[in-house]
C-alpha cells in the first residue's frame, strides 16, 4: 500500500484553514478603507503576508503530484501517456471549479482607490441584494485554484517531456525551478504594460500575458514553486538524504529576507517590484522548510503520527477545496444575519479576525461531519469520480474511502 504523506496533508490543511480566517477577516474589516498603507499597522502587515501564501499550495500540490506520477510509473500497467491523460483531467477539473468560484462564489477584488468591493455574483446578491455578472477583472484574474490547475497542467508536460527525453533527474526540476524564478524578474517591467493593455481594453496582448504576469498567482513565479515541490517528491519517494533540500530551503529564505529588509516597504501597496520578488525567494525557501518540518513531524521513519488536534487540521486537506467553494457565500450570510440583528454592526480589527476565526473553526466542524460520510457530496468527491472515470485510479478519492478505516 502506498504510503500517504500525513506532513503534507497537515500542511496543506493548516493552510486552508488560515485562508479561510483570513479571507473573512479581511473583507469584513469595518476599517479596510482607512488603512494607511504608507504606514500600516503591524497585525495588517502580518494578514498581507500571510494572503501571499499561495505559493505554499503550489510547491504542496507540485509534491502530491510528483509522487503520484513516480507511484503510477512503478505500477508497469501505466503507460507514459496514461499518466498524461490523467492528470490533464486533474488540471481541467480544477481550472473549471476556479473559475466557477470566482465567477459565481469567490472573495471580492478591492479597490482602495475607489473604496468599493468587486464582489462575485452570489456574494453580491447576498450582501447588497443586487443581481449582477461578471467582468473582466474577475475574468482575468489568476487565483490561487487556477495556478493550481495551471501547475498541474504544466508539471505534467514538463514531467512526460523530461521523461521521454530520459533527463527526469531530481537536479533538472530543481534546475527549471530556479530558471523560471530568473525569468520571473522580466514579470517586473511586463506587469505594468499589462496593466496598460488592460485598461485600454487590448484583449490580445491580455490574452498573450496575464496567465504568465497578472495578479494574483501567475506562471511567473508559481511554475517555479511547483517544480520544488515536484523535485522534494524524489527525496520523499526514495527516501534520500534530506539535506540538500535543507540547505536550499536555508539559503533561499535568508536571500529573500535580507533583500526584504533592505528594500523600501511597497508589500501592501502589492506593487510587483524587487520588495515583491524578494518575497518570493523568501517564500520558496521556507515553504521547503515548512514541508521539511512536517514530514519530520509526522511522518517519522518508525511510521506515521495522528491525534485528534492535528486531524482536525488534516481534515481541511481532504475536504478544504469544498470549503474553500463556499466559505465567501457562508461569510456573507452570517454577515447578513448578523447586520439583520445589529443594523449598525461594524467590526473592528481584532473583532474581524475572531468572526474570521470563529468561521474556519466551524468549517472545521462541517467538515468533522461530513467525514462521517467519507465526503461523498464534496468536491473533492466528484473530483475523484472524473479522474477514475477519465483517468484511471484516484489516489484523491481511494484516501477519501480509507477514511472509513482510519
Amino acid at each position: 500500500m502506498n504510503k500517504q504523506w500525513q506532513g503534507l496533508d497537515f500542511l496543506r490543511g493548516l493552510g486552508i484553514m488560515g485562508l479561510l480566517a483570513m479571507h473573512s477577516a479581511f473583507y469584513y474589516y469595518g476599517g479596510i478603507w482607512t488603512i494607511d498603507l504608507d504606514n500600516p499597522p503591524l497585525i495588517i502587515t502580518v494578514i498581507g503576508l500571510l494572503l501571499m501564501f499561495a505559493g505554499l499550495f503550489a510547491m504542496i500540490s507540485g509534491c502530491v503530484h510528483g509522487i503520484s506520477m513516480m507511484r503510477l510509473e512503478k505500477d508497469r500497467s501505466w503507460s507514459a501517456s496514461q499518466i498524461l491523460k490523467k492528470k490533464l483531467v486533474s488540471a481541467i477539473f480544477m481550472l473549471c471549479t476556479a473559475y466557477l468560484y470566482f465567477i459565481f462564489t469567490g472573495p471580492g477584488l478591492s479597490d482602495f482607490s475607489t473604496r468599493t468591493m468587486n464582489n462575485s455574483i452570489l456574494v453580491e446578491l447576498i450582501r447588497n441584494g443586487r443581481l449582477i455578472g461578471t467582468n473582466p477583472e474577475r475574468l482575468f484574474y489568476i487565483d490561487s485554484l487556477v495556478m493550481i490547475a495551471s501547475n498541474i497542467l504544466l508539471i505534467s508536460l514538463i514531467w512526460t517531456g523530461l521523461r521521454k527525453l530520459r533527463l527526469l533527474r531530481p537536479g533538472m526540476l530543481l534546475g527549471l525551478s530556479g530558471v523560471v524564478m530568473l525569468l520571473t524578474l522580466i514579470r517586473l517591467p511586463l506587469y505594468p504594460l499589462y496593466l496598460e493593455l488592460f485598461a485600454t481594453r487590448n484583449w490580445f496582448g491580455v490574452l498573450g500575458l496575464f496567465w504568465l504576469v497578472n495578479k494574483n498567482n501567475p506562471v511567473l513565479p508559481f511554475l517555479a514553486f511547483g517544480l520544488m515541490g515536484a523535485w522534494l517528491a524524489f527525496y520523499l519517494e526514495q527516501g534520500r538524504s534530506k539535506k540538500l533540500p535543507l540547505l536550499v530551503g536555508l539559503s533561499c529564505f535568508l536571500a529573500g529576507v535580507i533583500s526584504y529588509v533592505f528594500l523600501p516597504d511597497t508589500m501592501l501597496e502589492r506593487a510587483i517590484d524587487l520588495k515583491w520578488y524578494s518575497i518570493m525567494v523568501a517564500q520558496i525557501g521556507l515553504f521547503i522548510l515548512l514541508i521539511l518540518g512536517s514530514i519530520r513531524l509526522l511522518d517519522p521513519s518508525g511510521g506515521t503520527r495522528d491525534n485528534p488536534f492535528m486531524r482536525f487540521f488534516k481534515r481541511f486537506s481532504y475536504g478544504g477545496l469544498t470549503a474553500f467553494f463556499l466559505e465567501s457565500i457562508v461569510a456573507a450570510i452570517v454577515w447578513r444575519l448578523l447586520r439583520l440583528i445589529w443594523p449598525d454592526l461594524e467590526l473592528s480589527l481584532g473583532g474581524a479576525l475572531f468572526y474570521g476565526l470563529i468561521l474556519a473553526i466551524c468549517w472545521g466542524f462541517i467538515l468533522m461531519l461530513w467525514e462521517k460520510r467519507s465526503y461523498r457530496g464534496t468536491l473533492e468527491s466528484g473530483y475523484g469520480r472524473l479522474v477514475a472515470r477519465f483517468g484511471g485510479a484516484s489516489s484523491k478519492a481511494e484516501k477519501l474511502r480509507s477514511i472509513d478505516r482510519m
